[in-house]
């Protein structure tokens, strides 16, 4: 098993390859090189962090970026990515809208000969070149965890999910970890819904179930940071400081609300490596040298009892959980076990 570091978090990278090449990219030098980079919804702050730390790493390699964003359209995604297998480049990162619905991505790029890099989130048609990201139930077994062991909650209380865009691999796959540590028969689940990663429409969700549900309504379970954000500032201004929030993704405003202690808990997963790193596989596989298949980067939850560490020193202070990267390495192995049995 090979491990390498990606900013400042432990990856664990699975199967060392040299995967689909462009051959007519091979020889070139950096400059020459132009890879594409569709974006599912740069609304999203997470995402665009991805799409901002891909953008810088290419500036740093030299190669040329063509970014576009699909503004939460699968079709439109779909219409970026021929446009840019069009415009001839030599390697196709994509951050996909849909698990089901950006599948077709995977076949042009590869009808094209041009490798295809997923980034960030799962995709249907596993004949990727390479990915690069988190393992997402992952996610939703920390955020879970945390809620019923830690956040003082009892059992049977009553509480809302508010859930990322149906069918998109970070729902299905928080979804599945809520479920896998118990959460969803732990308490009460009046209420869940989409807000599609965004913060206004969660806002608008999280009012109305204040209203609805009163006093009765003890925590706002978020699937992003985003949408967190929004409950919880519906729930400042209902001065409802009693309802428990938490999300994904570890952005900036999250982290602090977690210093300020408004916000439970933020499950922090690498924008910065996931954004440079499926540039630097881009690269690697376009120039046809060795490449990663599969690189996972855990994730860390930031609370109130390691948020100062994780300000003070970065990912690096908060990184000493062992049980944690012993089953990110698990979940690493069986993804590439399940690929060797195809």
């Amino acid at each position: 098993m090979k491990k390498q570091i990606i900013s400042g978090l432990l990856a664990v990278s699975m199967v060392a390859s040299l995967g689909a090449v462009n051959v007519a990219a091979e020889g070139k030098d950096n400059a020459d090189i132009k890879i594409g980079f569709s974006s599912k919804d740069n609304s999203d702050v997470f995402v665009a962090n991805i799409a901002d730390a891909a953008e810088e790493r290419a500036k740093e390699l030299g190669v040329e970026l063509l970014m576009y964003d699909a503004g939460g359209d699968v079709n439109k995604q779909i219409s970026d990515c021929e446009t840019l297998l069009a415009a001839g480049v030599d390697a196709l990162v994509v951050i996909p809208q849909s698990v089901e619905g950006s599948a077709p991505v995977v076949s042009m790029a590869n009808d094209a000969g041009v490798p295809i890099i997923i980034d960030n989130g799962d995709i249907a048609d596993t004949n990727y070149t390479a990915f690069v990201g988190c393992t997402d139930q992952e996610s939703g077994e920390l955020l879970g965890k945390w809620f019923v062991e830690e956040s003082g909650l009892k059992e049977g209380d009553k509480v809302a999910i508010i859930e990322g865009p149906m069918g998109q691999s970070g729902q299905v796959g928080r979804m599945a970890g809520f479920e896998a540590v118990g959460m969803l028969d732990y308490f009460d689940v009046v209420a869940t819904q989409t807000a599609n990663w965004k913060r206004d429409e969660a806002m608008a969700l999280a009012e109305d179930w204040i209203t609805t549900y009163g006093e009765d309504l003890k925590a706002i379970i978020c699937e992003n940071d985003d949408m967190g954000m929004g409950a919880l500032s519906a729930a400042q201004a209902a001065g409802r400081d009693d309802i428990i929030i938490g999300g994904v993704d570890g952005i900036e405003d999250a982290v602090q609300a977690v210093k300020d202690g408004v916000y439970g808990v933020s499950v922090l997963q690498d924008s910065a490596g996931q954004g440079a790193t499926g540039v630097d596989v881009a690269l690697a596989a376009a120039k046809g040298e060795e490449f990663e298949k599969d690189t996972r980067i855990p994730f860390r939850p930031i609370t109130k009892d390691n948020v100062d560490a994780y300000l003070e020193g970065g990912v690096e202070a908060i990184s000493g959980d062992d049980a944690a990267e012993e089953k990110t390495e698990e979940a690493a192995e069986e993804t590439a076990e399940e690929e060797a049995a195809e």
